[in-house]
């Protein structure tokens, strides 16, 4: 794993509609890498690898944006009260490192407060140090400014484990830029686009727009998902770090194509590559919206499994990491118009 381009991506801020520090990540590692690249009116980025032309429209698609607030408004005493962007864990609101992004681009640390009562949390405020309005605004900090979690992607002790911040979905972007490296010089059965969509946290948006530009055939969704209590390890618990890549046969906004989800088995099976087999009980990710799009596109999502998640830090596994862009790539290889039309073809009985 390219732990660099991980830590950049992880460390870059960008909230939903402010976006441009991972853009421009992407947009710089990329160059020269894709045959054309194009943008929805969100700022979804779409990067278009040429192939077969009579082969289907594969798009590929992973968030740019992770939870945070933005700035609402500053106080006579030079607190800045903010608004959650996303769904930030409830205690993830309490004594946090942060950092607001002017619209100069100048980074303001500070802490992340709340009252909790009632069995909610009130009052979100960042502490910068500052004691009148007057100070806080003479640093350049509006209302809509973003802030985000400070903390800093590291390799943690335990050999290809690291730790980080908005890991959902930077690291579905990372595999999606790899991927398109890997993929460079080889020719595809397929038209690829790889769209890293805007505004995925507050409602799927970037999905939508980026999806009715490309129009696709096929939608692969890749995003992250942690367990709930990360001190169960049985069966219930199919996000596992170093159990491998996630397949989802369900989430909150879309059931997937079940012969797609066949055909991706089929190529991990080939591949000796290990998945784990998930649902969301609650959430959607990209897909929910993009598989809309027209008459309908057939969509799966592959999972990176995380532990924790919507919070300052969160514990992945390099070797997931690397099986999911080792799968993508075979996979992005495999999709041409037979495999495509297999899984439309409803007018006959689906072969075992």
């Amino acid at each position: 794993m390219n732990i660099e381009l991980v830590k950049k991506l992880s460390n870059a801020d960008a909230v939903a509609s402010h976006e441009d520090e991972v853009r421009s990540i992407l947009l710089e590692e990329l160059e020269g890498v894709s045959d054309e690249v194009d943008f929805d009116r969100l700022g979804s980025v779409i990067f278009h690898k040429k192939g077969d032309a009579q082969g289907p429209r594969v798009m590929v698609c992973a968030h740019m944006d992770e939870v945070g607030f933005l700035v609402r408004s500053v106080s006579k005493i030079g607190m800045l009260h903010v608004i959650p962007v996303g769904s930030v864990r409830t205690f993830s609101k309490f004594m946090q490192g942060v950092r607001v992004t002017t619209e100069s681009g100048r980074k303001i640390p500070g802490v992340l407060n709340s009252v909790y009562a009632d069995g909610d949390v009130k009052d979100l405020v960042v502490d910068i140090g500052a004691v009148s309005d007057e100070e806080a605004l003479s640093l350049g900090i509006r209302t809509g400014d973003m802030v985000t979690f400070s903390s800093e992607c590291q390799e943690y002790g335990i050999d290809g484990t690291f730790a980080g911040k908005a890991f959902d979905d930077r690291l579905g972007c990372y595999v999606m830029a790899e991927t398109l490296k890997r993929l460079a010089g080889t020719p595809l059965p397929n038209q690829l686009y790889m769209a890293a969509t805007s505004s995925e946290e507050v409602g799927l948006r970037g999905g939508k727009t980026s999806a009715y530009r490309i129009q696709p055939d096929i939608v692969i969704v890749l995003d992250v998902a942690c367990w709930g209590n990360e001190l169960v390890r049985d069966h219930t618990n199919n996000r596992q770090i170093g159990h491998g890549p996630m397949l989802l046969h369900y989430d909150k906004t879309m059931v997937p194509s079940s012969r797609l989800l066949s055909h991706i088995q089929k190529i991990a099976d080939q591949n000796g590559v290990a998945l784990q087999q998930d649902m969301f009980s609650n959430g959607g990710t990209d897909g929910g919206q993009a598989h809309l799009t027209r008459d309908g596109a057939v969509c799966a999502v592959l999972g990176i499994p995380l532990r924790y998640g919507h919070s300052p830090w969160s514990i992945g596994s390099c070797a997931d990491v690397d099986n999911a862009v080792f799968l993508l790539t075979e996979l992005m290889k495999s999709l041409d118009r037979t495999a495509y039309l297999s899984t439309v073809d409803f007018a006959h009985r689906r072969q075992p």
